[in-house]
C-alpha cells in the first residue's frame, strides 16, 4: 500500500510540542538558550528529558472535557437557558461576572467556573426570597376609630386684623446712599461689580475695603469731584481727573502708557514712572 507524504514538512514546520512565535507565557530555561528560532528552541526545551517542565502543555488543542459533578452538589456546570452559553472564547471583551475570583487557569475554565458560581448564587437568592422562607408578618392594623369632633368653633370677630410684626423688614437700599456711620455700608464678598476707590486699598477684607472705598468716594463727590477740597488725612489717592500724579509714581502692574518710561531703567517701577513724568512735564 502506497504511503502518502506528510501533510506538513518537518523541515519547514517545527513538530509539536512547541510554542508559536509571539507567545508571551513562560517557557523553562528559555532565557539561557539562543541561536535558533523560537519554535525550535521551545520544542527542544519542552521535549528534552534534562529540562524540568510540566507534563501538561499550556496550549491545548480541542475542546475541554466536561467537568463531572456530584449528583447532590447542585445544578450541572452546563449553562442552561435559551441564548446562554458558558463557554467564552479567548478575546471576548464582555463582562463575565465573578471572573475576578479565578486565576491561574485558561480563559475558558475561568469563564465556566465564574458563570457557574454566578448561576448558583442567583438560585440561592431566589430560594431565600421565596414565600416559604419568609416569616409570617401581620400587616393588619388594629381597629382605629377617630374621635368624634365637636361642632365647628365660632369666630371671635368677623373682620380679624392682619398680623403685623413689631419690627418689619425694610430694604436697606444701595450702599452708595447710606450714611458713613451705617454698619451696612459695604459690599458682600463675591460682588463682581465695580467699586470706586477700592483698587488702591489693600491688606484688609473685602467688606472693610469696600466700606473705606465708599466713604472716600462719598466725600469726594460731596467736595465737587475736586481733589483740592479733600483733606490730607482723608485720602492719599490721586484725583479722578489726574492720570499721572506729579508727586507719586504709578503702582506696579499698571498696563497703560507711561511717557518716557521705555528710556528709564535701574530703579523700581514707582521711581521710574515718577521720574518719567517729571521729565515729560518740564
Amino acid at each position: 500500500m502506497e504511503k502518502f507524504p506528510p501533510k506538513f514538512s518537518k523541515t519547514l514546520v517545527t513538530p509539536d510540542p512547541h510554542y508559536i512565535p509571539g507567545y508571551a507565557g513562560y517557557c523553562p530555561q528559555l532565557k539561557y538558550h539562543m541561536g535558533k528560532p523560537y519554535a525550535q528552541l521551545t520544542a527542544r526545551l519542552l521535549s528534552a528529558p534534562d529540562v524540568a517542565h510540566s507534563q501538561r502543555l499550556v496550549l491545548q488543542s480541542g475542546h475541554l472535557p466536561p467537568t463531572q459533578t456530584d449528583p447532590g452538589e447542585g445544578p450541572s456546570r452546563s449553562w442552561s437557558g435559551p441564548g446562554r452559553h458558558r463557554e467564552r472564547i479567548p478575546g471576548y471583551t464582555g463582562f463575565v461576572p465573578r471572573s475576578q475570583n479565578y486565576f491561574s487557569r485558561t480563559y475558558t475554565e475561568v469563564c465556566r467556573d465564574a458563570l457557574y458560581e454566578f448561576e448558583s448564587d442567583i438560585k440561592r437568592r431566589i430560594q431565600l426570597t421565596s414565600s416559604d422562607h419568609l416569616p409570617a408578618v401581620n400587616y393588619s392594623l388594629p381597629d382605629f376609630r377617630p374621635p368624634k369632633l365637636n361642632t365647628p368653633l365660632t369666630a371671635i370677630s368677623k373682620d380679624p386684623a392682619p398680623f403685623r410684626p413689631a419690627n418689619p423688614w425694610k430694604p436697606l437700599g444701595s450702599p452708595y446712599f447710606m450714611p458713613d456711620s451705617s454698619p451696612y455700608k459695604y459690599f458682600i464678598s463675591g460682588f463682581t461689580g465695580y467699586v470706586p476707590k477700592s483698587r488702591f486699598l489693600i491688606g484688609t477684607g473685602y467688606p472693610i475695603t469696600t466700606n473705606q472705598a465708599l466713604i472716600q468716594f462719598g466725600k469726594q463727590m460731596k467736595a465737587g469731584n475736586s481733589a483740592i477740597a479733600l483733606k490730607e488725612d482723608d485720602s492719599n489717592l490721586p484725583s479722578i481727573n489726574t492720570i499721572y500724579s506729579r508727586h507719586h509714581g504709578i503702582i506696579p502692574s499698571f498696563t497703560g502708557h507711561v511717557p518716557g518710561y521705555r528710556f528709564q531703567y535701574g530703579q523700581t517701577f514707582g521711581q521710574l514712572t515718577n521720574n518719567a513724568l517729571a521729565n515729560t512735564q518740564r
